[in-house]
């Protein structure tokens, strides 16, 4: 198995995750004419789209590691089912973060009061998005490098 190829997805996969608040956050917030930082709906689409994008992310980059690894993709279940379980470890670092304020709370307090709260909450979700993202990547990637026979 190549290190340098899945501690290279684990970095990208965690910054594409770090990005999803910003696009929900600064875009959809945008478009939608949503100004409450704490919105429902903003959640919502936050949640959806971690976990529609994570898995998508999943599956092709478990899939190149794989590929990588083995020579060519052996199991596309294998790679699914890590897919899942790097995508259920994303959103339960995103449930922490949204069902524990307090520890958002503890990025979010280092801005000041004056940048816009849109930009803080995106901050504060892409902090643990980024390290839930890494983490889960690389967990799935360590389990589909594994040929089999």
């Amino acid at each position: 198995m190549d290190q340098s190829l899945l501690y290279m997805i684990m970095v990208l996969g965690g910054i594409f995750m770090g990005a999803i608040p910003f696009g929900v956050y600064m875009g959809s917030a945008t478009l939608f004419g949503i100004s409450d930082s704490t919105s429902p709906q903003l959640l919502v689409m936050l949640f959806i789209s971690v976990l529609v994008i994570s898995y998508i992310t999943g599956l092709a980059s478990l899939g190149v590691i794989q590929q990588n690894s083995c020579g060519k993709i052996k199991n596309m279940k294998q790679i699914a089912g890590n897919a899942g379980l790097s995508t259920l470890i994303i959103s339960l670092v995103l449930a922490l973060a949204i069902y524990f304020p307090g520890l958002r709370g503890l990025v979010t307090g280092l801005f000041s009061p004056t940048i816009d709260p849109l930009i803080v909450q995106a901050i504060g979700y892409s902090y643990f998005l980024f390290w839930g993202g890494m983490y889960g990547l690389v967990t799935g990637g360590y389990l589909s490098s594994n040929c089999g026979q």
